[in-house]
Protein backbone atom coordinates (compact mmCIF):
# COMPACT_ATOMS: atom_id res chain seq x y z
CA UNK A 1 0.00 0.00 0.00
CA UNK A 2 1.21 3.28 -0.73
CA UNK A 3 1.81 5.94 2.22
CA UNK A 4 -0.15 9.08 1.88
CA UNK A 5 2.04 12.35 1.41
CA UNK A 6 1.95 13.21 4.90
CA UNK A 7 2.95 10.04 6.47
CA UNK A 8 5.68 9.94 4.04
CA UNK A 9 6.57 13.57 5.28
CA UNK A 10 6.39 12.36 8.69
CA UNK A 11 9.23 9.35 8.09
CA UNK A 12 11.44 11.58 5.79
CA UNK A 13 11.32 14.19 8.58
CA UNK A 14 12.26 11.98 11.19
CA UNK A 15 15.25 10.44 8.62
CA UNK A 16 16.78 13.15 8.03
CA UNK A 17 18.96 14.45 10.56
CA UNK A 18 18.85 17.67 9.37
CA UNK A 19 18.71 20.70 11.67
CA UNK A 20 15.94 21.60 13.34
CA UNK A 21 13.93 25.15 12.60
CA UNK A 22 13.19 26.83 16.30
CA UNK A 23 9.57 27.05 16.91
CA UNK A 24 8.50 30.58 15.82
CA UNK A 25 6.88 33.25 18.04
CA UNK A 26 3.85 33.69 15.69
CA UNK A 27 0.16 33.78 15.40
CA UNK A 28 -1.69 30.08 15.10
CA UNK A 29 -1.89 28.76 11.47
CA UNK A 30 -5.97 28.49 11.51
CA UNK A 31 -6.99 32.51 10.33
CA UNK A 32 -3.30 33.37 9.52
CA UNK A 33 -2.69 35.39 6.22
CA UNK A 34 -0.34 32.94 3.48
CA UNK A 35 0.88 33.87 0.19
CA UNK A 36 2.31 31.53 -2.09
CA UNK A 37 4.40 32.47 -5.03
CA UNK A 38 4.43 29.99 -7.86
CA UNK A 39 5.62 29.68 -11.37
CA UNK A 40 3.01 28.55 -13.54
CA UNK A 41 -0.40 26.63 -14.19
CA UNK A 42 0.08 25.06 -17.31
CA UNK A 43 1.37 22.56 -16.46
CA UNK A 44 -0.23 19.39 -15.04
CA UNK A 45 2.40 18.75 -12.12
CA UNK A 46 2.45 22.63 -10.95
CA UNK A 47 -1.59 22.58 -11.25
CA UNK A 48 -2.04 19.39 -9.22
CA UNK A 49 0.73 20.71 -6.45
CA UNK A 50 -1.08 24.03 -6.32
CA UNK A 51 -4.25 22.36 -5.79
CA UNK A 52 -2.64 19.82 -3.39
CA UNK A 53 -1.77 22.98 -1.40
CA UNK A 54 -4.65 24.50 -0.87
CA UNK A 55 -6.54 21.26 0.23
CA UNK A 56 -3.90 21.14 2.87
CA UNK A 57 -4.16 25.13 3.45
CA UNK A 58 -7.58 25.19 3.68
CA UNK A 59 -7.93 22.37 5.94
CA UNK A 60 -5.63 24.19 8.63
CA UNK A 61 -7.97 27.05 8.01
CA UNK A 62 -5.32 29.83 6.01
CA UNK A 63 -6.29 32.85 4.38
CA UNK A 64 -4.54 31.87 1.28
CA UNK A 65 -3.55 34.25 -1.66
CA UNK A 66 -1.86 32.89 -4.81
CA UNK A 67 0.51 34.79 -6.78
CA UNK A 68 1.55 33.12 -10.36
CA UNK A 69 4.31 33.90 -13.00
CA UNK A 70 5.33 31.73 -15.71
CA UNK A 71 8.55 30.96 -14.91
CA UNK A 72 9.10 34.91 -15.67
CA UNK A 73 11.98 35.95 -12.68
CA UNK A 74 11.48 39.47 -13.58
CA UNK A 75 7.71 39.37 -12.60
CA UNK A 76 8.37 36.87 -9.56
CA UNK A 77 10.56 39.46 -8.14
CA UNK A 78 7.32 41.86 -8.41
CA UNK A 79 4.99 40.03 -6.97
CA UNK A 80 7.28 39.47 -3.94
CA UNK A 81 7.78 43.18 -2.95
CA UNK A 82 3.82 42.80 -3.09
CA UNK A 83 3.60 40.31 -1.13
CA UNK A 84 6.05 41.99 1.61
CA UNK A 85 4.26 45.03 1.36
CA UNK A 86 0.77 42.68 2.78
CA UNK A 87 3.02 41.55 5.80
CA UNK A 88 1.61 38.57 5.60
CA UNK A 89 2.24 35.42 8.41
CA UNK A 90 4.05 33.74 5.54
CA UNK A 91 5.45 33.12 1.98
CA UNK A 92 5.26 29.90 0.49
CA UNK A 93 7.62 30.51 -2.77
CA UNK A 94 7.81 28.23 -6.07
CA UNK A 95 11.24 30.45 -7.47
CA UNK A 96 11.04 31.38 -10.87
CA UNK A 97 14.75 31.33 -11.29
CA UNK A 98 17.16 30.19 -8.52
CA UNK A 99 19.62 32.62 -8.42
CA UNK A 100 17.61 35.32 -9.92
CA UNK A 101 15.51 35.08 -6.31
CA UNK A 102 17.90 35.12 -4.08
CA UNK A 103 17.93 39.19 -3.73
CA UNK A 104 13.85 38.76 -3.29
CA UNK A 105 14.95 35.97 -0.57
CA UNK A 106 17.23 38.71 1.20
CA UNK A 107 13.77 41.06 1.20
CA UNK A 108 11.56 38.43 2.71
CA UNK A 109 14.67 37.76 5.58
CA UNK A 110 14.94 41.11 6.16
CA UNK A 111 11.17 41.88 6.40
CA UNK A 112 11.09 38.94 9.16
CA UNK A 113 8.37 36.83 7.22
CA UNK A 114 8.61 33.06 7.30
CA UNK A 115 9.61 31.59 4.31
CA UNK A 116 9.14 27.75 3.23
CA UNK A 117 10.69 27.32 -0.28
CA UNK A 118 9.17 24.52 -2.18
CA UNK A 119 10.15 22.60 -4.87
CA UNK A 120 12.86 24.57 -6.28
CA UNK A 121 16.06 24.76 -3.87
CA UNK A 122 18.06 27.90 -4.64
CA UNK A 123 21.82 27.06 -3.67
CA UNK A 124 21.97 26.43 -0.21
CA UNK A 125 24.73 29.15 0.63
CA UNK A 126 21.69 31.43 0.96
CA UNK A 127 20.02 28.96 3.37
CA UNK A 128 19.44 31.40 6.11
CA UNK A 129 17.30 33.01 3.76
CA UNK A 130 14.51 30.42 4.07
CA UNK A 131 13.07 28.76 7.30
CA UNK A 132 12.15 25.55 5.68
CA UNK A 133 12.74 23.61 1.91
CA UNK A 134 10.52 21.36 0.87
CA UNK A 135 10.14 19.00 -2.52
CA UNK A 136 12.78 16.73 -4.72
CA UNK A 137 15.77 16.38 -4.11
CA UNK A 138 16.83 17.14 -7.83
CA UNK A 139 20.54 15.83 -7.49
CA UNK A 140 19.29 12.04 -6.11
CA UNK A 141 16.28 12.75 -8.76
CA UNK A 142 19.06 13.10 -11.33
CA UNK A 143 20.86 9.96 -9.85
CA UNK A 144 18.24 8.05 -9.71
CA UNK A 145 17.74 8.91 -13.59
CA UNK A 146 21.38 7.70 -14.16
CA UNK A 147 20.92 4.16 -12.51
CA UNK A 148 17.44 3.74 -14.49
CA UNK A 149 19.17 4.15 -17.46
CA UNK A 150 22.27 1.92 -16.72
CA UNK A 151 19.55 -1.17 -15.45
CA UNK A 152 18.09 -0.10 -18.72
CA UNK A 153 20.90 -0.85 -21.35
CA UNK A 154 21.54 -3.91 -19.33
CA UNK A 155 17.64 -5.33 -19.93
CA UNK A 156 17.93 -4.04 -23.14
CA UNK A 157 20.99 -6.17 -23.90
CA UNK A 158 22.52 -2.53 -25.51
CA UNK A 159 25.73 -3.02 -23.95
CA UNK A 160 28.32 -1.33 -21.66
CA UNK A 161 28.76 1.46 -23.96
CA UNK A 162 26.80 3.88 -26.11
CA UNK A 163 25.55 7.46 -26.88
CA UNK A 164 22.94 9.25 -25.08
CA UNK A 165 21.62 12.62 -25.28
CA UNK A 166 19.72 14.85 -22.28
CA UNK A 167 16.75 17.49 -23.16
CA UNK A 168 16.46 19.44 -20.05
CA UNK A 169 14.48 21.78 -18.03
CA UNK A 170 14.07 25.85 -18.30
CA UNK A 171 17.50 26.70 -18.14
CA UNK A 172 18.63 28.40 -14.30
CA UNK A 173 16.17 26.57 -12.71
CA UNK A 174 17.36 23.71 -9.81
CA UNK A 175 15.83 20.89 -11.58
CA UNK A 176 17.47 21.89 -14.79
CA UNK A 177 20.94 22.17 -13.22
CA UNK A 178 21.35 19.80 -10.63
CA UNK A 179 19.19 16.79 -12.28
CA UNK A 180 22.13 16.59 -14.66
CA UNK A 181 24.73 16.98 -12.26
CA UNK A 182 23.32 13.70 -10.46
CA UNK A 183 22.84 12.24 -13.54
CA UNK A 184 26.48 12.63 -15.20
CA UNK A 185 28.03 11.96 -11.87
CA UNK A 186 26.46 8.57 -11.40
CA UNK A 187 26.99 7.96 -15.09
CA UNK A 188 30.82 8.92 -14.39
CA UNK A 189 30.81 6.82 -11.70
CA UNK A 190 29.15 3.46 -12.66
CA UNK A 191 28.93 3.48 -16.20
CA UNK A 192 32.02 4.94 -18.23
CA UNK A 193 31.14 4.11 -21.22
CA UNK A 194 27.80 5.43 -21.76
CA UNK A 195 27.96 8.95 -22.67
CA UNK A 196 25.99 12.05 -23.02
CA UNK A 197 27.13 13.19 -26.31
CA UNK A 198 24.65 16.00 -26.54
CA UNK A 199 21.98 18.40 -24.42
CA UNK A 200 19.24 20.61 -25.32
CA UNK A 201 16.63 22.40 -23.52
CA UNK A 202 13.16 21.42 -23.97
CA UNK A 203 11.95 24.11 -21.32
CA UNK A 204 9.40 21.73 -19.63
CA UNK A 205 7.21 21.84 -22.69
CA UNK A 206 6.67 19.13 -24.91
CA UNK A 207 7.08 20.63 -28.71
CA UNK A 208 10.12 22.62 -27.62
CA UNK A 209 11.37 19.05 -26.27
CA UNK A 210 10.41 18.09 -29.49
CA UNK A 211 12.53 20.45 -31.31
CA UNK A 212 15.22 20.00 -29.43
CA UNK A 213 15.11 15.72 -29.52
CA UNK A 214 14.59 16.11 -33.11
CA UNK A 215 18.18 18.82 -33.85
CA UNK A 216 20.22 15.77 -31.40
CA UNK A 217 18.59 12.82 -33.22
CA UNK A 218 20.45 14.68 -36.54
CA UNK A 219 23.60 15.69 -34.72
CA UNK A 220 24.32 12.04 -33.00
CA UNK A 221 22.53 9.84 -35.74
CA UNK A 222 22.00 6.18 -35.43
CA UNK A 223 24.04 6.01 -32.30
CA UNK A 224 21.42 7.10 -29.93
CA UNK A 225 21.14 4.40 -27.23
CA UNK A 226 18.98 6.32 -24.87
CA UNK A 227 17.57 9.58 -23.62
CA UNK A 228 17.30 11.05 -20.67
CA UNK A 229 14.91 13.92 -20.82
CA UNK A 230 14.38 15.95 -16.85
CA UNK A 231 10.53 15.25 -17.08
CA UNK A 232 7.77 13.42 -18.34
CA UNK A 233 5.89 15.66 -20.82
CA UNK A 234 9.09 16.45 -22.68
CA UNK A 235 9.85 12.37 -22.78
CA UNK A 236 6.45 12.83 -25.59
CA UNK A 237 8.64 15.12 -27.37
CA UNK A 238 11.36 12.76 -27.70
CA UNK A 239 9.15 9.78 -28.68
CA UNK A 240 7.78 11.91 -31.43
CA UNK A 241 11.00 13.11 -32.76
CA UNK A 242 12.32 9.55 -32.83
CA UNK A 243 8.94 8.47 -34.66
CA UNK A 244 9.94 11.16 -37.31
CA UNK A 245 13.42 9.94 -37.30
CA UNK A 246 12.24 6.60 -38.09
CA UNK A 247 13.95 5.41 -34.91
CA UNK A 248 11.52 3.49 -32.94
CA UNK A 249 11.59 4.52 -29.50
CA UNK A 250 10.53 1.22 -27.94
CA UNK A 251 14.67 0.29 -28.70
CA UNK A 252 15.73 2.98 -26.80
CA UNK A 253 16.31 3.73 -23.10
CA UNK A 254 14.16 6.14 -22.68
CA UNK A 255 14.39 7.51 -18.84
CA UNK A 256 12.12 10.74 -17.60
CA UNK A 257 10.93 11.94 -14.33
CA UNK A 258 8.24 13.56 -12.54
CA UNK A 259 5.13 10.11 -12.83
CA UNK A 260 3.40 12.59 -15.03
CA UNK A 261 0.42 10.64 -16.77
CA UNK A 262 2.79 11.24 -20.19
CA UNK A 263 5.01 9.08 -18.10
CA UNK A 264 2.77 6.66 -16.88
CA UNK A 265 0.87 5.77 -20.12
CA UNK A 266 4.47 5.67 -22.31
CA UNK A 267 5.79 3.46 -19.68
CA UNK A 268 2.39 1.31 -19.87
CA UNK A 269 2.69 1.18 -23.40
CA UNK A 270 6.32 0.17 -23.77
CA UNK A 271 7.56 3.57 -25.39
CA UNK A 272 9.42 4.45 -22.45
CA UNK A 273 11.91 2.51 -20.16
CA UNK A 274 11.22 4.71 -16.88
CA UNK A 275 10.23 7.12 -14.92
CA UNK A 276 11.71 9.00 -11.40
CA UNK A 277 9.20 8.98 -8.64
CA UNK A 278 8.17 12.40 -7.89
CA UNK A 279 4.30 13.14 -6.52
CA UNK A 280 3.09 16.69 -7.31
CA UNK A 281 0.46 15.67 -4.52
CA UNK A 282 2.47 15.11 -2.03
CA UNK A 283 4.84 18.22 -3.22
CA UNK A 284 2.01 20.83 -2.57
CA UNK A 285 1.06 18.71 0.94
CA UNK A 286 4.80 19.03 2.19
CA UNK A 287 5.22 22.64 1.38
CA UNK A 288 1.39 23.06 2.75
CA UNK A 289 2.00 21.28 5.69
CA UNK A 290 5.34 22.78 6.74
CA UNK A 291 4.09 26.35 6.65
CA UNK A 292 1.27 25.43 9.00
CA UNK A 293 3.42 23.56 11.21
CA UNK A 294 5.54 27.01 11.17
CA UNK A 295 2.63 28.61 11.99
CA UNK A 296 1.62 26.83 14.85
CA UNK A 297 5.31 27.03 16.29
CA UNK A 298 6.13 23.29 15.68
CA UNK A 299 9.38 22.48 15.00
CA UNK A 300 10.32 21.47 10.96
CA UNK A 301 13.10 20.16 9.33
CA UNK A 302 15.18 22.57 7.42
CA UNK A 303 14.53 20.52 4.68
CA UNK A 304 12.16 17.71 3.41
CA UNK A 305 12.42 15.81 0.53
CA UNK A 306 10.06 13.65 -1.37
CA UNK A 307 10.93 10.09 -2.13
CA UNK A 308 12.92 9.70 -5.61
CA UNK A 309 12.23 5.70 -6.82
CA UNK A 310 12.90 4.40 -9.99
CA UNK A 311 9.67 3.55 -11.40
CA UNK A 312 9.21 0.75 -13.98
CA UNK A 313 6.39 -1.07 -16.27
CA UNK A 314 6.94 -3.37 -12.87
CA UNK A 315 5.98 -0.76 -10.00
CA UNK A 316 3.97 1.37 -12.36
CA UNK A 317 1.16 1.83 -10.25
CA UNK A 318 3.22 3.66 -7.67
CA UNK A 319 2.93 6.38 -10.34
CA UNK A 320 -0.46 6.21 -10.95
CA UNK A 321 -1.27 7.01 -7.22
CA UNK A 322 1.66 9.97 -7.57
CA UNK A 323 -0.67 11.90 -9.71
CA UNK A 324 -3.84 11.05 -8.17
CA UNK A 325 -5.66 8.55 -10.62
Amino acid sequence: MRLSGLTKLVMATTMLGALMVPAMASAAAKGSKVILLTVTEECEYCALHQRAFKEVAAAAGIDLEVKITNYDAAEQASQVDQAIAQNPAAIVLWPADSSAIVPSLRKIKQAGIPLVITNSEPDKKYADYWNVFTGPSDLGNGQSAAEAMIKGFAEKKLGSEGKIFIVEGVPGTPPQILRSKGFEEVLGQKAGGITVAGKQNGNWDQTKATDAAAALFTQIGPEVKGVYAQADNMMSGVIVAAKRAGIDPAKLVLVGSNCSIEGVNQIKDGTQYATVLQSPIDDGKYAAKAVVDLLDGKPVEKEIFLPHEIITKDNISECDAAIGR
